[in-house]
């Protein structure tokens, strides 16, 4: 294998170009081709910063093929490669694990490149304590399976959630028939761009604020109700 042999985890914009970071751009120029889930976006992305690299897709689709072809392009022709997101840092709720760790199992240097994370500026706005928090992710997509799941969560800290744009009012409906309305969250929504808004309020409350709310992408801070 080829010192060459290489494999950038990039973060790119979740919502502002501006967020880019020099040292991503940097990468994802002088990389051999460019990992993405599909091919739109991962397209238009890179058209935006006037780079043009091949691109493979790797997505929940075909991740498991699509890792062994991948990875044979590293170590077979000690290529070098970008792995990015639709946005924001790969790897929380996307695919790719399987990649990087058998990346590390065959000895080829893995490199983060941090950058613009929705977690984190969600966090970072919110105006919670930051000290103990906890990362969920995506609640299932089945409402029996969500009801279940949300009946399950730990009530020691606060937890961040993603879910889809378009299923707010749903997340929003089955967490207060668990939880109940008084139940204390913030919604982070549209971070970075002009529409950015933090929603604070019971979950009564947030189902009214956000009852109009055009579809965007939110993150979801769930608070802890032990005071």
């Amino acid at each position: 294998m080829s010192s060459k042999s290489k494999l950038y985890i990039v973060a790119i914009p979740i919502g502002n170009a501006d967020d880019i970071t020099l040292r991503a751009l940097k990468v994802l120029r002088e990389v051999d081709f460019v990992i993405c889930e599909e091919y739109k976006p991962g397209s238009r992305f890179l058209k935006s910063c006037d780079i043009k690299k091949p691109l493979e897709l790797l997505n929940e689709h075909n991740e498991k093929e699509q890792s062994k072809i991948i990875l044979d392009r590293l170590l077979i022709n000690t290529e070098t490669a970008a792995l990015i997101c639709d946005a924001g840092t790969p790897l929380f709720a996307d695919p790719g694990n399987n990649l990087v760790w058998q990346c590390h199992q065959n000895g080829i240097k893995v490199i983060p490149v941090p950058g613009a994370s929705s977690i984190m500026t969600a966090l970072m706005g919110s105006g919670l304590r930051l000290d103990q928090f906890l990362y969920y992710g995506f609640l299932p997509a089945n409402k029996d399976e969500r009801i279940s799941a949300i009946k399950k969560l730990p009530n020691k800290y606060d937890l961040i959630f993603l879910e889809a744009p378009y299923r707010l009012k749903q997340f929003l409906r089955d967490m207060k028939k668990v939880l109940g309305e008084k139940r204390q969250a913030v919604i982070a929504y549209k971070l970075t761009q002009p529409q950015e808004k933090y929603f604070w309020g019971t979950l009564k409350e947030l189902s009214i604020m956000t009852e109009e709310l055009p579809k965007g992408e939110f993150v979801f801070i769930l608070k802890t109700n032990l005071f």
